[in-house]
């Protein structure tokens, strides 16, 4: 069966196609996969509006893992009565948001405001804690947990029976109508191994259609997980080439630029989309990330 799922551009830092959230009717109302920054909730309500629907109707939401850009707007939905939906490790982080919080402001600083709004705590009784291959029944859907660690161990994608599953930043960051996929390549968890292990478990479940949350659906999921895996390859590839000359991060954040946009514009990619990957995936948090994977799981041991 094919269920209908809209795509709700949240107009991120006023750019398209930078950050969704996926409103997905059911029987008894309509449930959210992710609620985008706090900074969203405004187009997040008018995404939900221009279907028929008040965030009164949302019975859920399905959180794929608790970074800002993916769950910031959790508690200020759980306020309006839903359940949150969340992995069992990153679920103490919604309760009391102290710790991600401090972290994310070491690393945006003066823009945490700016770029994400408020993170707001999850009441205890507003939280559905989901363990690998639980499934749950919302309204008419069918729903399993999928635990994919690699970009965050916290990290779940959802399948709704065959048709779509919901890969989060798992599933990498792709514009519509281009081959290219980007990672989002972020400390402190990064684990390109337990990536791509999470990609195979995916594919091997035969969905239909896929939706990662930077940007779209897209209708071929086989298609987009290898053009995913493929990254993910090419990453672990420039990891063993370029770590070993001991670059400065500075230098390796270069090389990274440099690499990302040569593919990206052979692959039909504008300048300006290519501005908006860079706006939620900053390219020298992705050099952080793969220098820590470096330092703590590859560098040879002497």
């Amino acid at each position: 069966m094919v269920h209908p799922v809209h795509t709700l551009d949240l107009n991120f830092q006023n750019r398209k196609n930078a950050i969704s959230a996926y409103l997905v009717p059911h029987s008894e109302g309509a449930l959210l996969v992710e609620s985008g920054p706090g900074s969203t909730t405004d187009a997040l309500q008018k995404g939900v509006e221009s279907h028929g629907l008040k965030i009164d109707d949302i019975t859920h939401v399905l959180l794929t893992h608790i970074h800002l850009d993916h769950a910031g707007a959790a508690g200020w939905l759980a306020q309006q009565g839903v359940q949150v939906c969340v992995h069992p490790v990153g679920a103490p982080h919604l309760l009391n948001p102290g710790k991600l919080i401090a972290s994310a402001t070491r690393i945006y600083k003066d823009k945490m405001d700016q770029l994400w709004g408020r993170f707001l705590a999850v009441p205890e009784d507003k939280l559905m804690i989901l363990e690998d291959g639980q499934k749950i029944v919302v309204g008419d859907l069918d729903i399993t947990a999928i635990h994919t660690p690699g970009h965050a161990e916290h990290h779940i994608a959802y399948g709704i029976e065959r048709d779509i599953v919901f890969t989060g930043d798992i599933g990498g960051m792709r514009m519509p109508g281009s081959d290219f996929v980007i990672l989002p390549l972020v400390p402190p968890e990064l684990h390109l191994e337990k990536w791509r292990a999470s990609l195979e478990k995916l594919l091997s479940l035969n969905f239909n259609r896929i939706a990662p949350t930077h940007s779209a659906v897209f209708g071929n999921a086989e298609e987009h997980l290898d053009l995913t895996i493929a990254a993910v390859n090419n990453a672990a590839f420039l990891v063993d080439e370029v770590m070993p000359t001991e670059p400065t991060i500075e230098e390796f954040i270069e090389i990274i630029k440099v690499r990302m946009r040569e593919e990206a514009f052979s692959k039909g990619v504008s300048e300006e989309e290519f501005k908006t990957l860079e706006v939620t995936n900053p390219l020298y948090i992705s050099a952080a990330g793969l220098m820590r994977y470096w330092n703590k799981f590859r560098q040879p041991k002497i």
